[in-house]
């Protein structure tokens, strides 16, 4: 209804600043390729954000992002009750378990460093061990490997703020506008499904401003 192009299932694989605007080169699953342009770009590629910044927009910054892994382990039912813990560990972070799936206990969940964004992400051994031990200072019967039902892992991809570790970087979003190339591109670090509408509201305000200059 507002004039959009959507292209489902479609990558950039080039974007060039070419005359004040940006040249795109889209690559949809069949291999065929269509070239549009566009004032601006924004790139909210999430764990790929970084590699459209260097590789596809090619842009002059040192900004980076922090791909943090977080797992959680799913066991058999813990307790009979409705309601979820969180818990202090010594180490300063706080571990939660929330019944789940009727017959089921979820508890996460952890930070480990993710280096590479074409791996896909998985519990290892060494976090379902520390999930496991963090818990077993609460609960009265300790669990172990064998209450393990499965296990499932996502990708923070986080504003690489320089932190020694990967639970002290930044959960805070960044939206950050870089116009080394000539033609705007506004980056979004960070965010998650609890932040979304204020992200998207201060992405907009970012959008605005930079289109009500130019």
């Amino acid at each position: 209804k507002r004039g959009a192009d959507i292209y489902a299932r479609t990558k950039v694989t080039s974007a060039v600043q070419k005359d004040g605007r940006w040249e795109l080169v889209l690559e949809d699953v069949t291999g065929s390729t269509v070239i549009c342009y566009a004032k601006m770009i924004v790139n909210a590629g999430g764990p790929w954000v970084e590699d459209i910044i260097q590789n596809v927009a090619r842009l002059n910054t040192n900004e980076g992002v922090r791909l943090v892994r977080g797992s959680h382990i799913v066991t058999k039912k813990l307790y009979d009750h409705e309601k979820c813990y969180f818990f202090q560990g010594t180490d300063g972070r706080i571990m939660f378990a929330i019944p789940y799936e009727e017959d089921y206990t979820l508890i996460g969940t952890t930070d480990a460093e993710h280096g590479d964004v074409t791996q896909k992400p998985s519990c290892s051994d060494e976090e379902q061990d520390y999930m496991i031990n963090f818990v077993n200072q609460y609960f009265e019967r300790d669990i172990t490997r064998e209450d393990v039902v499965w296990t499932y892992s996502g990708v923070r991809p986080l504003y690489d703020d320089g932190a020694s570790s990967a639970t002290a970087a930044t959960r805070d979003y960044v939206i950050s506008l870089n116009t080394s190339a000539g033609a705007p591109v506004i980056n979004i670090f960070g965010g998650k499904i609890t932040t979304y509408r204020k992200l998207a509201e201060s992405a907009l305000e970012a959008i605005d401003q930079v289109m009500s200059n130019s």
